[in-house]
């Protein structure tokens, strides 16, 4: 980003590395991709926090093109990253959220409303609301979206033991009918691959949704662009994680995943319609599975946004993000923050309609910076 320096990458990828709140979604690759795509028109709001002489922390926002009417503060990945943050190193949440604030209250005539979605459990900017009696900004927060999750065993023998039933059968089932059928391929996308298979990928998800008319997540060559960017810049740091299967050498599944420390994220996927009576994204999430466990040492499978039906099939859990709301006195923040209530509801709604109509393109459709 153009006002951070070479310096503060650095700082901000040792930071992101050891912080156990910080998820792929707060890497410099994935932030300053973001920025540098979607960044257009939108002023950038650069934090950098330091103890004795050491950053300890960061915090990226924007803000709409000033002059504005509607002076509202948002993290940098709003829209496509499934959970935003403040960054603290370890050990220096509290002391970040709360200068986080303070901050906030120092510059509280140049905003009216900080608008932080996607805050996952135990965030660092859900810490330290005391600001202080001098410090009268006032929080909200509010349940936002439902993110599953499922826990992975240290072995694939023992994680499928405890899948359900049903679906480990179908598991090996739909594994030896394509057997049967095709010479079966599968490849985890590489330097000298991952222009191929993101493009294969791309196709196949678009193809998906348009044949339901229906734009998809990668509708817009704006973020085709941005995750094309950050998914070179996150192979280089060994976090991506993009399965093809091939059937007789044609792509016909995609996975797009990410990892960090023990966690796997299952981003997006695309599959060849028109073989969905093979169960492709049942077999190559399943192989997505084993890899985190066996290659990766993951702990965790997340789902990321979106109660779609196909996650319980593997058991999974929910959790959910908050967003919370910081504004200053006035009666111009509180309608902001008001609006905000209102269309987180009803986003949600549309979201579960869509779910339930389409099969889970509510998150596809939304996943589009």
């Amino acid at each position: 980003m153009e006002t951070l320096t070479g310096q503060h990458a650095r700082d901000w990828a040792r930071i992101a590395d050891a912080s156990p709140t910080a998820t792929l979604f707060q890497t410099w690759e994935w932030t300053e991709a973001w920025w540098r795509h979607h960044g257009a028109g939108k002023r950038l709001v650069a934090l950098v926090f330091r103890e004795g002489g050491v950053t300890v922390g960061f915090a990226a926002l924007f803000m709409g093109a000033f002059p504005s009417a509607l002076r509202t503060l948002r993290f940098v990945g709003n829209g496509g990253s499934d959970y935003l943050d403040l960054l603290a190193a370890p050990g220096f949440e509290e002391q970040v959220s709360r200068a986080f604030r303070a901050f906030l209250w120092e510059q509280r005539r140049r905003w009216d409303w900080v608008d932080l979605q996607q805050l996952a459990p135990g965030a660092v900017a859900l810490r330290g609301a005391d600001t202080g009696p001098a410090s009268p900004v006032r929080a909200e927060s509010w349940i936002g979206e439902t993110c599953p999750f499922l826990p992975l065993a240290p072995s694939w023998d023992a994680f499928r033991a405890v899948l359900p039933k049903k679906l480990r059968q179908n598991i090996g089932y739909y594994a030896r009918a394509l057997e049967k059928q095709y010479l079966v391929e599968y490849r985890l996308a590489d330097a000298e691959t991952l222009e191929a298979d993101l493009s294969d990928f791309f196709e196949l998800h678009q193809r998906r949704w348009n044949q339901r008319w229906l734009p998809g997540a990668f509708a817009s060559r704006q973020a085709r662009a941005f995750h094309t960017d950050a998914a070179r810049a996150l192979l280089q740091t060994d976090r991506l994680r993009l399965f093809t299967l091939f059937l007789d050498g044609e792509t016909r599944a995609s996975l797009y995943c990410f990892h960090k420390g023990t966690v796997c994220y299952y981003y997006l996927g695309g599959f060849e319609p028109s073989l969905a009576r093979l169960s492709l994204g049942t077999v190559l999430t399943a192989h997505a599975m084993r890899h985190a466990i066996e290659q990766d040492g993951a702990a965790e499978f997340d789902f990321l946004r979106g109660n779609e039906g196909y996650k319980y099939r593997w058991g999974a859990r929910d959790r959910h993000n908050t967003r919370l709301s910081l504004t200053r006195p006035g009666a111009r923040p509180l309608l902001l923050s008001r609006s905000g209530q209102v269309s987180l509801a009803l986003e949600q709604r549309f979201k579960t309609w869509m779910h339930h109509r389409h099969g889970g393109a509510g998150k596809a459709a939304i996943k589009d910076g």
